[in-house]
């Protein structure tokens, strides 16, 4: 029940996250979201559903390890985001595979994001043979990228986007991603995409999403945490992003655009059955002028 006007943050930790701010490791992540007057809430036990989620503003889901969310879970967050909450959405390298999770099953149907099983290194001057360590500095122009000159990041993934979802952290150049073999237990060079993209966001009906293919950013390393560069100005804003409400006119096209596509693949279904109807009408017509002339060839 909510017991104040302060919007309500909940972390996920019943699926054994990785993200908890009472870990010494976020500490000064815990100290940013206390100076946004914000009331932060923990769920360490309990399954995620509607009454659950129901006064919550924003869900952080923040890397689960070896554990996996229900189908009772997924509708539920789905529709927590549609009707009007956010979700930050949390991955690292290797993402569901070595993560032994299953938070692609929240982000692929509905919110059109796919976090893939690799990690993401570029040379620099850290090495120049190749780093996971990450610097960016060229950003799309959005609300959370705003003011930001330089960020550093390091151990990502990267994002596979659907259109519509708009994509804040971009790699490209001298970045390349490399996929764990199970096999030799080594990581082998990817070269099927020469771009990549470790930040996005969407809007889903009343509801908001980002997602991070990195979880580095919010602790307190001295290297890639919160602290170093424009790091906390970019989690500021991912908040701030979150928090603001989407307007009613984006609702409305988001609902008419949803129904587009509902049309679009009620249309596509009765083009199949159509098509299997005429096959079978094909099929049927064949086998008669088949008998038909066994029937003759009898006599």
């Amino acid at each position: 029940m909510r017991t104040s006007n302060e919007p309500i943050i909940l972390f996920d930790l019943s699926h054994n996250e990785m993200l908890n701010v009472e870990d010494d490791e976020y500490s000064d992540f815990l100290n940013f979201l206390k100076k946004l007057n914000l009331e932060i809430r923990k769920n360490d036990k309990k399954e995620l559903t509607k009454n659950l989620l129901a006064d919550v503003d924003i869900l952080i889901i923040g890397n689960p390890i070896n554990d996996y969310f229900s189908i009772s879970e997924i509708n539920s967050i789905t529709n927590f985001v549609r009707s009007g909450g956010s979700l930050l959405l949390i991955s690292e390298y290797g993402s569901d595979y070595l993560q032994k999770t299953n938070i692609n099953d929240i982000s692929r149907k509905n919110f059109g994001i796919y976090f893939n099983k690799n990690i993401i290194k570029e040379k620099n001057s850290l090495n120049e043979k190749g780093s996971s360590i990450l610097t960016l500095q060229n950003f799309p122009k959005h609300f959370i990228t705003n003011q930001l000159r330089e960020l550093i990041i390091g151990g990502a993934c990267s994002l596979i986007l659907d259109n519509g979802v708009i994509p804040l952290l971009r790699l490209k150049n001298h970045a390349w991603s490399e996929i764990y073999n199970n096999l030799t237990k080594k990581w082998d060079i990817d070269k099927k995409f020469k771009e990549f993209t470790v930040a996005a966001c969407s809007e889903y009906g009343k509801g908001k999403v980002v997602a991070l293919g990195d979880i580095d950013l919010f602790s307190g390393d001295n290297n890639l945490g919160i602290n170093q560069l424009d790091n906390r100005k970019f989690v500021n804003n991912i908040f701030e992003w979150l928090l603001t409400p989407i307007k009613e006119t984006d609702v409305i096209n988001w609902s008419l655009n949803r129904i587009g596509i509902v049309e679009n693949s009620i249309k596509l279904i009765n083009s199949k059955i159509s098509n299997i109807i005429e096959s079978i009408t094909m099929l049927e017509k064949r086998i008669s002028e088949i008998e038909d002339k066994l029937d003759t060839d009898s006599f």
